[in-house]
């Protein structure tokens, strides 16, 4: 008779990932996923997620993203309480699951971004020195110096979050638009392209405080009142995805022009002569315009679904106006995955720290333009709790990076 073996058990393990977005909208999201199975095999699931209020402190990093003029002391401190930001989330996230994550990856806050320079700022140490796992961070440097744009980073986590037996897009509504074009597993990691598309939420949020006199249009019920303005939707659209642009995607062109938020501002005063809701509703068309016009489907591409994420995925009338131009299923990933839209990125952040883990380069050479030529992310390592020089047994403050 023939001995029966059962198969080894796939490893499981936590990872903590946390983001904030360009456009620092007040909160620090942070995710829990569990991750079964190593490297492109890994199998990947949403567990919990909590959002962690920044208050006074999105103001500071608003100020540095804003390029003011600060002493080095003051950024310092911005870095330090970041950091200490971070440590509390992680720490109600833990709580809240009741589950210590074995890796925690933080993407810090993107401060500037123009490769060969970039700054996502954060100090990770308070996370390192009060949380008793190991840290990831710092997750774009070794692309940019290896000649990439270290941008976008999450198209491999994309693809082991969504990919299945059909192609599909997965577009993020950030400060930024970015896409990615996730392949049927059956095609590989390298038929997956990946991109940044135009300003969104900066555009957004600047015709909310400037028209309605609020942070932000809330579910898009503003908009949904109003009637676009077609000529300045296409000058909007036009301004934000110019047409000679069309096709130069992913590594060769970067879009983030809009980081300060002064070039978001010229545009809505162009609205100044609308209603407030007629102006919310036209920079949505043009948003939504510009976008479907960047994605725009190549020979290569037979999507039949495009999943949207980010805080305005939201906005019902930013998705009405993307539904409108195309003829494929358009759903949010609450929908489609049981991942809340505001924490995709942070659980796809924690997804590159697995991959980095396994020794998986998470950047993608047909997307930021190069192969990182270092391990993609800095690493604290814990030492174990013997092995640290401390009087206090249960302290794990003992690092090496």
């Amino acid at each position: 008779m023939q001995e029966f073996h059962p198969p080894p058990r796939e490893s499981r393990r936590f990872v903590a990932g946390t983001m904030t977005g360009t456009s620092i909208d007040g909160d620090l999201d942070a995710a829990l996923i569990e991750v079964i199975g190593s490297g492109l095999a890994m199998r990947a699931r949403f567990v919990v997620g909590h959002s962690h209020a920044l208050g006074d402190l999105a103001t500071d990093l608003r100020r540095i993203a804003a390029q003011e003029l600060l002493a080095a002391s003051d950024i310092a401190q911005i870095a330090r309480a970041f950091g200490e930001a971070h440590a509390d989330a992680l720490a109600e996230l833990s709580a809240i699951a009741g589950i210590e994550p074995d890796l925690t990856v933080l993407h810090g806050q993107t401060v500037f971004h123009a490769p060969p320079l970039t700054w996502q700022l954060l100090d990770p140490w308070p996370v390192a020195t009060r949380l008793h796992c190991r840290v990831r961070y710092d997750l774009r440097g070794a692309n940019v110096s290896s000649g990439g744009q270290g941008a976008p980073i999450t198209p491999l986590a994309d693809f082991v979050l969504f990919g299945g037996t059909e192609d599909t897009i997965v577009m993020n509504l950030g400060g930024f638009i970015n896409a990615t074009l996730v392949p049927a597993r059956t095609r590989g990691v390298d038929a997956i392209r990946g991109f940044d598309v135009c300003a969104c939420n900066h555009l957004l949020d600047s015709v909310a405080r400037s028209r309605l006199g609020a942070a932000f249009d809330h579910n898009g019920e503003a908009a949904l009142r109003g009637v676009v303005d077609e000529s300045l939707s296409r000058q909007i659209s036009e301004a934000i995805a110019p047409a000679e642009a069309k096709g130069e995607r992913g590594a060769q062109t970067s879009r983030r022009s809009l980081g300060t938020g002064d070039e978001a501002a010229r545009l809505v005063d162009l609205t100044k002569a609308l209603s407030p809701s007629d102006a919310c509703r036209t920079v949505v068309d043009a948003i939504a315009d510009a976008a479907l016009r960047v994605i725009a489907f190549d020979a290569s591409v037979r999507p039949t679904r495009i999943l949207l994420a980010g805080g305005s995925a939201r906005n019902r009338a930013l998705r009405a106006a993307i539904a409108l131009r195309t003829d494929v299923s358009v759903q949010t990933t609450a929908e489609s995955h049981a991942i809340p839209v505001h924490m995709r990125e942070a659980a796809e952040i924690a997804i590159l720290g697995a991959l980095a883990d396994d020794g998986v380069c998470f950047t993608l050479p047909q997307v930021t333009g190069a192969a990182s030529r270092a391990i993609d992310s800095a690493l604290i390592e814990r030492r174990e709790a013997s092995s640290a020089r401390t009087s206090e047994p249960n302290l794990h403050n003992s690092l090496t990076a």
